[in-house]
């Protein structure tokens, strides 16, 4: 577990305490909001947690930000600590999207405002509002420019008539959360008519969610199952063209395998790998011509949007929202903002994270 409390002035970004069009409005007593993030173990968390808590902070709030290093009853101690706090308020990145539901009908009971933040929190009627980005568009996305790096598609999104077969392999995000199934049938929506057509195949017959779900995003388990995949591509003379990956972590564990077994070079280049998060090793794994592509989810803009959310809740406001009927968690249909995602190249690397300010040149090496 890893605790960090933050009680300091702190400024961030010019942010000029302006969030998503929201003025400061300035109250004599300090507010304390909690926020729980899942682990320390993948850098864009890390940088969720402070770019919400910084946000936080520069508004006037007392800031508790915790993470639970994936172990959900860490989590749930976590915040029950902050609901005996006195916690005014909660943005929750769940590790389990339904574990939550006794701690959150407590914090309810206190009349304490709950956002889930980027995860859904299912089974739950507790939840005020959701910020994410648009996560069935994430797929699609990494579906898209799977079939492109392959030239199955053009940089329109047009068939080009290629037949293949690309041998492929699939990777998905972690069963207990929620977008990790959500990223998949955007994916697959994609993908299934050229699985279908056989202009797709997949050599190892795993293609069903369960089947390569990947617990707790762990890239030392998508590492495993890669190796295990590996045996039908070693002296068989069949080549691995292409692999969906949900994230950056499991991107990376999938080229550190196949390179055991000769890819990247010229003989063999890599298959074209997806990913998301565009986390800095992947970003100088595209640079270097290893991963093919990563999804850009700017965490300082959903920061902003879960930030926002709070303020205007504690001031008796509604939030703004933008998909009022998308995100059922089981419980109700949880009013969310959703934020548009960016595919990410060799093409535009230097456009978007760099010129954008997300890293710098310094940064990419």
């Amino acid at each position: 577990m890893r605790r960090r409390s933050l009680y300091k002035a702190t400024a961030l970004l010019a942010l000029s305490v302006t969030v998503a069009g929201c003025a400061a409005s300035g109250t004599s007593e300090r507010r304390l909001v909690g926020v729980a993030m899942p682990t320390t173990s993948q850098e864009r968390w890390i940088a969720d947690g402070d770019n919400v808590s910084a946000q936080l902070d520069a508004l006037g709030y007392d800031v508790d930000l915790e993470y639970a290093e994936n172990d959900v009853p860490t989590q749930i101690a976590q915040i029950e600590s902050m609901i005996d706090a006195g916690a005014d308020a909660l943005i929750i990145g769940s590790i389990d999207g339904v574990a939550l539901k006794d701690v959150l009908a407590e914090a309810a009971d206190q009349g304490i405002v709950l956002i889930s933040y980027d995860r859904l929190i299912r089974e739950s009627p507790d939840v005020d509002y959701y910020a994410s980005f648009d996560n069935q568009r994430v797929g699609v996305q990494q579906g898209t420019i799977l079939l492109q790096g392959l030239g199955v598609l053009d940089a329109a999104g047009r068939p080009t008539g290629a037949t293949g077969p690309f041998a492929i392999e699939l990777f998905g995000g972690s069963p207990d959360d929620n977008n990790a199934t959500v990223f998949y049938t955007g994916a697959m929506s994609v993908l299934q008519p050229y699985l279908d057509s056989g202009v797709l195949v997949v050599p190892s017959g795993q293609t069903d969610f369960a089947t390569i779900a990947t617990q707790a995003w762990d890239a030392k388990t998508a590492t495993a199952r890669m190796q295990t995949l590996l045996p039908a591509y070693t002296g068989t003379g069949l080549r691995l063209d292409g692999v969906l990956a949900p994230n950056d972590g499991i991107a990376i564990a999938v080229i550190d395998a196949v390179k055991t077994i000769g890819y990247g070079t010229d003989e063999q280049p890599f298959p074209i790998v997806t990913g998301q998060d565009a986390e800095l090793a992947s970003a100088k794994s595209i640079k270097a011509g290893e991963q093919y592509s990563t999804i850009y989810k700017d965490t300082r803009q959903l920061a902003e949007v879960a930030v926002s959310m709070v303020r205007t809740l504690l001031d008796g406001a509604e939030p703004e929202t933008n998909d009022t009927t998308s995100y059922d968690n089981g419980a109700k249909i949880v009013p969310s903002y959703l934020l548009a995602p960016q595919v990410v190249t060799i093409d535009n690397l230097q456009s978007v994270l760099v010129d954008g300010g997300y890293y710098t040149a310094e940064d990419l090496g």
